[in-house]
C-alpha cells in the first residue's frame, strides 16, 4: 500500500467517525432555523388579494341604475369547453334587465370549471367576469354549483383595486361558517 493511499484511508476514517457529511448535511437545515421566516399569516392576519387579472369565481354584474347586464345570449355557455355554465334565457318586462331578454337560469359549475376566461371573453355585455375570489373550498359537490343570485352579490374586492397585495385580515363568523374579511386600506407588497 502506498503512502497517498494510506492517507486518504486515514482521513475517510477519520470523517466517518466525526460525521462530517452527517454534520455538512446539517449546516443547511440550521441555517434555515436561523434565517428569517416567509410564512404568510393567512387567514389570522392577512390576506392575499391577487392581481387584477386573477381568474377566480364568476361575478354576474349589473349597470349604474341596477340592471343586470345579462341579455341571456347563451355565448358564455356555448362557448365554455367544459359545458358548466346552464343559462335559460326568460323573457322580462319588469325593467330588472338592460334588454327584453334576461336569464332565467344562470348556473355555474366551479367542480368543473377551467377558469379559463373564456365565458368572460364572449360576453358582449361584459355581465360575466372572473372574480378575485380564490377561496371556494367545500364540504359538498352541491355548494359549488352558484346561481344567479349568489354570483349577483357584489364582490369584497372591487374590479378597480390594482391587487398583488397583502391586506390586513380577520374572521367573521357567518351562518355559512367562518370567513376572511380583507381591510384593503391596509395593504402591503410581500417583503422576502
Amino acid at each position: 500500500m502506498n503512502e497517498k493511499t494510506f492517507i486518504t484511508n486515514i482521513f475517510d476514517f477519520v470523517k466517518k467517525i466525526l460525521f462530517f457529511d452527517f454534520l455538512k448535511g446539517l449546516r443547511v437545515t440550521f441555517g434555515y432555523n436561523v434565517s428569517k421566516s416567509i410564512t404568510e399569516r393567512y387567514p389570522d392576519q392577512e390576506k392575499w388579494i391577487p392581481y387584477d387579472r386573477f381568474r377566480g369565481v364568476h361575478t354576474l354584474n349589473r349597470d349604474e341604475q341596477g340592471r343586470e347586464l345579462c341579455v341571456a345570449c347563451e355565448l358564455c355557455s356555448k362557448i365554455c369547453p367544459t359545458d358548466c355554465i346552464t343559462v335559460i334565457p326568460m323573457e322580462d318586462d319588469t325593467g330588472r334587465g338592460i334588454a327584453d331578454r334576461v336569464p332565467k337560469v344562470w348556473d355555474v359549475d366551479l367542480a368543473r370549471c377551467l377558469f379559463c376566461g373564456y365565458c368572460e371573453d364572449a360576453c358582449p355585455t361584459t355581465a360575466v367576469r372572473l372574480g378575485r375570489e380564490y377561496e371556494y373550498a367545500s364540504f359538498d359537490l352541491s355548494s359549488a354549483v352558484l346561481n344567479k343570485d349568489q354570483l349577483l352579490v357584489p364582490q369584497p374586492i372591487p374590479e378597480s383595486f390594482k391587487g398583488g397585495v397583502h391586506a390586513k385580515s380577520r374572521l367573521i363568523k357567518t351562518k355559512e361558517g367562518i370567513e376572511v374579511k380583507a381591510d384593503l386600506s391596509q395593504t402591503a407588497k410581500r417583503k422576502v
